[in-house]
């Protein structure tokens, strides 16, 4: 009977540990998280906010993917309108982040404002503000000030201006350029900076002869705020770099940045954080043939590449074409027979082959034993290509101090480390990128074309 009694226990115990190793529901947000759920608040006066909407909207989804928003534009084009919404604090508990595109000036009711960011502090809801949210709720009251971590109340004509960073290692600025000059710019005068913010970025006024911050972040009882007045033109809110900073203060506060500036796992979309687009995908604005013109054209959404010998160099206004350390990917298309290259770290010249930098290879079925992969005639995928002819690869070239690596559809095809001892041209330095035009017998596409650069 004892030892049925013990048996009877033994099988109570392991009933007991399975039911523990059962994996719990919360496991599978671990695997799959849930979207973010993201308020944007949107709308008011002196601002382009139907358009500005869907950029935010579509640039923040291209880049951070598990992302859901709830657009509220109730206001048009009025400043003194009241968000519907804020009547009560319990709309906050509904979503992850707000984000405030607005400019809703004129509206100066203080118990209104100070519900606002009371519904903030008590859900622990964060926040993103973008240019005119600063200028926002002006009422007697320093509450909106203080959550937004910073005062503003002007701003200096409009003309471009050139942001700086200011703190290179924060996880929010780490694929932001060093500097950056706007395409078009209104910038705001700061006139008190919050004990609680950090400035990440700022500018030089032209008007006022002095530095104002333009990014930084604020906490305010808890909660964290991300702020840039950068923005008030369209061609500045929908740029890649503007949009590139959004969604890496937009995850910063929503505590889903990682320290090295990358997004964390389930949060990062198919264009990722960082990337800057260096075509335009209609014309060759920001690019230079050398002879043989003719032998680039854009047609359907890409780059075609088809006549005698031509290099096409990059020489548009991402870092001036003057790349060390970065990341490039592309989609590439080959015909049969098709020989052609992208070159980095090479510099302008108007005929012949490059005599600067290296060659990513191009190749799948041409006579050439160097195939797509090679860093051409230094280290080399001999015979056998990657990929086939007639059908986009993703092709994929990263440098970083003295290594290089290729990867063909996300898997590594090729590394090299560059020895210190080695000199000449055909070395790593700095420089542009270069597609090929190779024979007239080779027809190549390229599309999507992105860059991505790292600190020196």
């Amino acid at each position: 009977m004892k030892r049925l009694i013990n048996l009877l226990k033994a099988c109570l115990s392991l009933i007991l540990v399975s039911s523990l190793l059962v994996i719990p529901a919360k496991a599978d947000t671990m695997n799959n998280p849930d979207p973010l759920q993201v308020l944007m608040i949107t709308g008011g006066g002196w601002h382009d906010y139907e358009t500005q909407k869907d950029m935010l909207e579509a640039g923040l989804t291209e880049r951070l993917g598990n992302i859901e928003f709830t657009i509220d534009m109730e206001s048009g084009g009025d400043a003194d309108v009241k968000i519907s919404r804020h009547e009560n604090t319990d709309w906050a508990a509904d979503y992850d982040l707000v984000l405030y595109n607005h400019c809703h000036s004129h509206v100066d009711d203080v118990e209104w404002i100070e519900r606002i960011v009371d519904a903030h502090v008590e859900y622990k809801l964060p926040a993103v503000m973008l240019h005119c949210a600063m200028h926002s709720y002006r009422g007697d009251t320093s509450k909106w000030h203080e959550f937004v971590g910073a005062r503003s109340h002007r701003h200096e004509s409009h003309q471009p201006f050139t942001v700086e960073v200011m703190e290179p290692n924060h996880p929010i600025m780490v694929n932001f350029p060093r500097t950056w000059r706007t395409p078009n710019g209104e910038l705001y005068e700061i006139v008190e900076l919050k004990q609680g913010a950090t400035p990440l970025a700022r500018a030089y006024g032209i008007d006022t002869k002095r530095y104002h911050e333009v990014i930084w972040t604020n906490e305010y009882e808890g909660v964290k705020v991300f702020s840039s007045t950068l923005g008030h033109h369209n061609e500045t809110m929908g740029h890649d770099v503007n949009l590139n900073l959004v969604a890496a203060g937009l995850l910063w506060a929503a505590g889903k940045l990682n320290d090295d500036g990358s997004a964390e796992y389930g949060y990062g979309g198919d264009r990722g954080l960082g990337w800057i687009s260096i075509w335009d995908g209609e014309s060759l604005d920001g690019w230079r043939a050398s002879e043989n013109t003719e032998s680039f054209w854009v047609e359907d959404d890409k780059i075609i590449v088809d006549g005698p010998r031509s290099h096409l160099f990059y020489e548009g206004p991402v870092a001036g074409g003057d790349f060390v350390n970065f990341e490039f990917k592309s989609d590439v298309y080959t015909y049969p027979e098709a020989n052609s290259g992208v070159f980095f770290h090479t510099r302008f010249q108007d005929h012949g082959w490059p005599q600067y930098g290296f060659e990513a290879q191009v190749n799948a079925t041409h006579g050439d034993r160097r195939k797509t992969g090679s860093l051409y005639a230094v280290l080399d995928v001999m015979d056998d290509a990657p990929h086939d002819d007639h059908e986009w690869f993703h092709y994929y070239i990263e440098v970083d101090g003295r290594d290089i690596i290729f990867k063909v559809d996300d898997e590594m095809v090729m590394s090299f480390a560059e020895p210190k001892t080695r000199e000449g041209t055909i070395s790593l330095n700095r420089g542009t990128v270069a597609l090929q035009a190779h024979d007239p017998n080779s027809r190549i596409y390229f599309r999507n074309l992105y860059i991505r650069t790292w600190p020196d």
